[in-house]
Order: C-alpha cells, then structure tokens, then sequence
C-alpha cells in the first residue's frame, strides 16, 4: 500500500451484535482479505508446520501475511467494539493444524501430526495462570485461510459457557461446529467452551489462534450504539435466561457499571438463601451470583463472610474460577470496596486473591483500595503479588506503585523459580503482569517508559512483547530506541526456510 494510502475505516459492531456476543459469547465475521492472501497463508502454513515444526508464539514472524487478517476493517472493528479502541494483541498465539483422520480396525483417528485434539475445553491463560473474568478482559480470534466444511473439522463451539465455572454434560449436548469459507473469523469470549474436531477430508485444516487483551476500562460504548439501555438480542442461543448477568456486563461495556440492573429479580429469597443456591455450575448459580450483587450494600457483609470461609486454593497452572462471593462483590461495585480491602489483611492466601481479583473487576471505581493492594505485592506468594498486579492495572494504578514494580522486575526472587507449567515459573509470570500493568497506565511517566524499556529483555518474551507495545503507543526518543532495538535483535528473516535455504 502506498505511504499516503488512507487505510479503510474500522467496521464497529451494532448493538444487536453486541448483545448477542454478550449472551452466546461468539460471532463469526470474514476478514475480507483476498484469495490470494488467504491462499498464501495456507501454502506458508503447509510447508511450515510440515517441514520445520510449528513456530508458536512465532507464527506472525514466519507469516506476516497474517497482519493482514488482524489489521482488516472488520476484524479491527470488531476488536474494538468488544475490547476498547486500545486493545492489545498477546504475544501469544498458535497454529492448530489437523490432520486428515487415519482409519484401522479400531476406527477412526485424529491425523498424525495434528497439534490439536478432539473435545471440550476452555483455554488457559499463557505462559501461566489467570483467573476467569465474566467481564470481557480476554478475547481469541480463530482464522481459517482456508475453507472449512464441516467433514474438514472446523472449530467446535458451546454457546453461553463463558461464564460457566466448568464444563457440564447438559451443556456438551449443544455444541456445535462452526464452518466457514477461507478468511472466516471467530471471535470467542476467552472463557467459552469449544474444542477440535475430526478432519475427515483429504487435506490439513489450519486455524490460528491469536489472543487480545483490554487495554483500558470501558468508560462509553465503543461499537455504534444507539440506544445504551439492555435488553436480549432477538436471535440468541443461551438456553436460559441470565438476564441480570447480561445486564450487568452490558452496563459495564457502555461505561455505566454502577447502573441499577433492571431484569434481576431476588424475588422472595434471602441473602443466604441466595448463597446456597449457588452451589452448581448452572444457571441457577449465575442467577443467585447476580441477584445478590443487585442487592447491594445489605449484602456485602454476608458475602464478604462466605468468601472468607473458602480457605483451600484451587489454584492450578491453567486458569482459575473464582469464588462465587468474589463474582457477586466484584459486580456489586464500590460499596464493596471498603470491606473488600478489609480482607486483604486475611492470613488465608485464596482469600486475600479473590478479594484482589474482586477489586481488579470494579476497576477503577475502586481507587480507594489502591494503598492496600500496593501492600500485597510485598507477599512472599506470587499468586498473591500476580492478583495484585493485575488489579493495579485495571485500577490504573500501577504508577502508584513503581519502586515494588520496579523491583519485582529487576530482582530475582529465589522461592519463584520452580517451573510449574512448560517450564514457565511464577516469576515469569510475575514480570508479564507487571509489565500489563503498566502498559494499562494512561499518560504514563518517563519514569513508567524507562521502567518499560529497562526490561525489554526479560527472560520471558512476553515481557518484551507487552514492553515494546507500550513503548510504541507512548513515543519517546528513548524509548522507540529501546523498541527499536529490541525489534532489530529479534529480526526474523523468512525468506529463509529449512530445506530450501537457510543462509
């Protein structure tokens, strides 16, 4: 394109595409790029994935062509209107390809070579662990460059799991697989459930998979709105009725988290008649979660004192469910806040992270807090220290907290060393959430920048890749020369292939 070409204008969501990704948690959209992109992908893809193995977090160097599909109106629109204008793109991405099945006496099999399987999950967070989040922070975009017929194996899909604390039967029953031409774009609450499926054609199926990130909390509407009140989509595919929770993630998207939710009704139920009607993984648990947190202030205490007796950590390397009382504290807003930063003086770890996670969803509602969150990066768990980053960052807080970033990204901390999931360690995840952190700070200082700069080369890449974003979107002399040359350093010549030539 021409240096003074005028790049298409984003294509933003209406708000009947927004509500409904609000109740399934999905759309599908086509890129729009040409054939002949889409079909370079795929060649790109073939000779890669089969010749050199697959690339990882690496796949945009070795095809740049996808920029193409990241950068086009209708997924930059898209993006957009889900995650904010300043959304991110994550340093993490992959590539599934499947392989045609193979068939014995035994029956049939996922192809050989295949680096995606066939069932149900939901994603973990990369390199480590997160908590799941009702409110959209996550997103994950799944390109085909080629096209995909059902007998191919696209992506399979469970709509409105993505608030689900778990995977039911009642919920496996629904799924279903999600064709398209090349160039196809699904876009996917982080949390929902989907998974692979079986490639009964005669060629591989690519998907990449690209993850984004909110940048910024929702202060207005960033999609075209015309009318900013809730009410369901016309068509949708939630099997019941979770008004209130839609409701509530609506409120918070068009920047008026505070609004009284109109569809939640408690009916007749007590708080702890409400708190006991949680113990599920269904609608009911929703339902109760949200009803509670539309009670508002009588409620905080009770559920300030049910989070407080969930004392055993479920923490694992994948991602994390929350306790319903950090869900329900979370959507009542600021008049949890002062009892929510009470807990973070408990001497149980599971509790002072929920409180923070609870915290870092009221955002930047939650100021007030910040003092006792700065507290807990002093923690000798990195769970702890982890939580708290991430709700600095979302307070947009974390300048109030530099000489703990600052060292937590300089110093290395012995006890945090143990690889605990593909040889990533606690204190790499620290250093990343440190780094998000900062990257959520508006107008950040010199001072935040230098602090940016200084850790571009951390062990985890991560680090870098969030560094260099920030450094980009806040140009100093200084610090688009550490960009730079950090980028030189980590130049990727693909026009070198194994097999072909590599010098």
């Amino acid at each position: 394109m021409p240096a003074d070409a005028v790049m298409p204008a984003a294509q933003l969501l209406t708000d009947e595409q927004v509500r409904t990704f609000i109740t399934d948690g999905y759309m599908q959209l086509n890129c729009g790029v040409s054939a002949e992109v889409n079909e370079c992908i795929y060649n790109k893809l073939q000779y890669i994935l089969h010749q050199e193995g697959n690339p990882g977090n690496n796949i945009l160097a070795a095809v740049p062509e996808m920029y193409q599909v990241l950068n086009s109106p209708a997924i930059k629109g898209a993006l957009a209107s889900l995650l904010g204008p300043d959304y991110v793109l994550h340093p993490h991405r992959f590539v599934h390809n499947i392989e045609p099945a193979e068939r014995d006496e035994e029956g049939v099999h996922i192809g050989k070579g295949s680096a995606s399987f066939v069932g149900w999950h939901q994603d973990s967070h990369s390199p480590l662990a997160r908590p799941r989040h009702h409110n959209l922070r996550y997103a994950m975009l799944l390109y085909y460059p080629q096209d995909t017929p059902i007998e191919m194996g696209p992506t399979q899909v469970i709509p409105a799991t993505q608030y689900n604390g778990g995977i039911a039967d009642e919920d496996k029953a629904r799924g279903f697989q999600a064709p398209g031409p090349a160039g196809t774009c699904t876009i996917v609450h982080f949390d929902i459930v989907h998974g692979g499926s079986m490639n009964l054609a005669d060629r591989t199926r690519h998907m990449a998979k690209f993850v984004f990130a909110r940048v910024s909390e929702p202060t207005a509407p960033s999609w075209n709105c015309t009318e900013d009140g809730w009410h369901a989509p016309e068509n949708h595919r939630a099997p019941a009725d979770l008004s209130g929770v839609w409701e509530n993630q609506w409120n918070w998207m068009v920047g008026k988290p505070e609004r009284q939710v109109s569809t939640v009704r408690s009916g007749k139920q007590s708080i702890q008649e409400l708190i006991e009607g949680w113990n599920t993984d269904g609608a009911t648990r929703l339902r109760s979660i949200y009803r509670l947190a539309a009670i508002g202030e009588p409620a905080v205490a009770p559920l300030c004192a049910e989070l407080a007796r969930h004392t055993e950590s479920p923490w694992t390397e994948s991602a994390i469910v929350m306790e319903n009382a950090a869900y329900a504290l979370a959507a009542l807003g600021t008049a949890a806040v002062p009892a929510l930063a009470e807990l973070l003086t408990h001497p149980n770890d599971w509790v002072k992270i929920n409180a923070l996670f609870a915290l870092g969803e009221i955002g930047t509602r939650a100021r007030d807090a910040v003092p006792a969150v700065v507290n807990c990066l002093q923690h000798a768990n990195h769970h702890v220290v982890r939580t708290a980053l991430d709700a600095l960052g979302q307070m947009h807080a974390a300048e109030m907290a530099l000489p703990q970033i600052r060292s937590l990204l300089t110093k290395s901390n012995p006890n945090w060393q143990e690889p605990l999931y593909r040889k990533w360690t606690g204190e790499n995840q620290v250093r990343l959430n440190a780094t998000m952190a900062l990257l959520r700070t508006p107008h950040p200082s010199d001072e935040v920048l230098q602090i940016i700069a200084a850790s571009l080369n951390d062990p985890c890449g991560c680090v870098g890749g969030f560094g260099v974003e920030a450094l980009l979107r806040n140009p100093t002399m200084e610090g688009l020369s550490a960009a730079l040359d950090y980028l030189m350093a980590h130049r990727w010549d693909n026009s070198l292939n194994r097999g072909i030539r590599t010098y």
